[in-house]
Formats: structure tokens, sequence, C-alpha cells
């Protein structure tokens, strides 16, 4: 690829739409804070979370070394693999954005429990400003085991199930050395919404006094924000 097409491939993909959707209370929270929550990996939903598949296990242990005779006994790989895995779940923080050039209804019903739920819309290049001095990653979606090399802390943290693939993922990324971190919920992100955020989309099916009450929190939080407050896509029904 030359060097103008890989710098319209870069312009097209920095203009790409990105969603978060959250229920009301977190959404308050983060506009009540100026920030966003990096969740502690190991807390996330999915168990596969920054792990190995069998097969990537299964590579490593051919690759470890022998002891030699003599020296003092090293550790296991099954043990070194368990314990790097387990460090890096405890110790990396991240935020989950959606990347669509549409609303998605399933994400609408995974992360919205009831109609009291709003997603910030924005776009990946404002996104990249957004994460500050952390990481943005794109998730891909690979058959666990489809790579044939001893995986970084990087591979782990951005490859996920077939099974997600339809979250569309980017992620900001945070790896904190520090061990006292491993007992965090989580950390905060400074964040500008006023900013940064283009639109604030609201649940399809809420009531009219909920749009009310988003766009009031919206006024009294963020009174220099120059986006829309919306009806999600998907009020619009069909004319009968």
């Amino acid at each position: 690829m030359n060097t103008r097409s890989s710098n319209s491939t870069a312009q097209a993909e920095s203009k790409k739409t990105v969603w978060r959707y959250m229920s009301f209370s977190k959404f308050v929270w983060t506009i009540q804070n100026k920030c966003l929550w990096l969740c502690r990996a190991e807390l996330l939903d999915d168990p596969w979370e920054i792990s190995l598949s069998g097969e990537q296990l299964r590579l490593l242990i051919s690759r470890a070394p022998i002891s030699p005779i003599g020296e003092p006994r090293r550790e296991p790989a099954i043990e070194r693999a368990e314990r790097i895995v387990n460090y890096w779940r405890n110790n990396t923080f991240i935020n989950c954005w959606n990347m669509s050039e549409y609303e998605s209804n399933a994400l609408w019903q995974i992360y919205c429990k009831s109609t009291d739920g709003v997603v910030l819309q924005t776009s990946y290049e404002k996104l990249n400003l957004i994460k500050g001095p952390y990481s943005l990653h794109q998730v891909t979606y690979p058959t666990h085991g489809s790579n044939k090399r001893t995986p970084t802390h990087t591979d782990l943290v951005t490859k996920k199930l077939p099974m997600y693939a339809y979250e569309n993922e980017v992620r900001i990324v945070h790896f904190d050395e520090n061990e006292e971190m491993q007992i965090a919920k989580g950390m905060q992100l400074a964040f500008d919404l006023e900013q940064y955020i283009e639109s604030i989309r609201v649940h399809p099916q809420a009531e009219p006094a909920f749009f009310s009450t988003v766009r009031s929190v919206v006024e009294t939080y963020a009174p220099n924000f120059k986006g829309e407050v919306i009806w999600s896509d998907m009020k619009l029904g069909p004319p009968f």
C-alpha cells in the first residue's frame, strides 16, 4: 500500500462513528464527575478476557526450556503462564466503545437493561483524543488459537471470541504495573464531554419525561455542550 492510499485509509478510519451505551445512572456519574470509568479486566463479564486458548497454552508448554541438571528447578510453563495472565487481567483497565455507522438494537438491549438508557456518540478521531495518555485499540475476533506465536499483552487485550463480533469494539486500555492496583475495581480517565461528544441519544422506548430529564442533566452539568440531545434513530417508526 502506498503512502497516499495509507493516509486515505487512516483519514477514513478517523471519521468513523463510535458509540458508548450506558444506563442512566452511569451517564449521570460520567457527566457529574467529568470522567470515563475504566473497569479492571478481571471484572468484565467475559471470562475469556485476556486469556489463553488451549492451543496457545500447549504452544507455551512445548517451548518451555528444561531445567539443566544441577540447577534450581525452573518455574513450570503452565504456572508461569497462569501467573502472568492473572497479573495482566488484574492490572489492565478497559473502557469499551462500539464502532459502527449506525446504532445497534442489540447493544441497546444488552447495555441498557431498562428503557432508561442513553448512548454517547462521537468519532474515532475524537475518541483518540479522549484516551489521553492511554492506548486505543480496535478489537478483532479470530478463532482462539489461530495465532501460532507466544502472545503478548497487546495480543490478548485486543482479541475476543468470534461470538462477540457484533460488538465491533474499540477500547481504551491502560496497563498499570503497580501491584496495589490489583485491588481497585477500576480507574477514572478525565473526560470533557462538552468538547468531544457530538450527540447524546435517548433510548427509543423511553418515556418523554425521561428525555426531558436527560436534557436537564446535560444543561446542569454540561452547560457548554454544543452537540445534540436527541432521540435514538430507532425512535422513528413506520408511517402506518
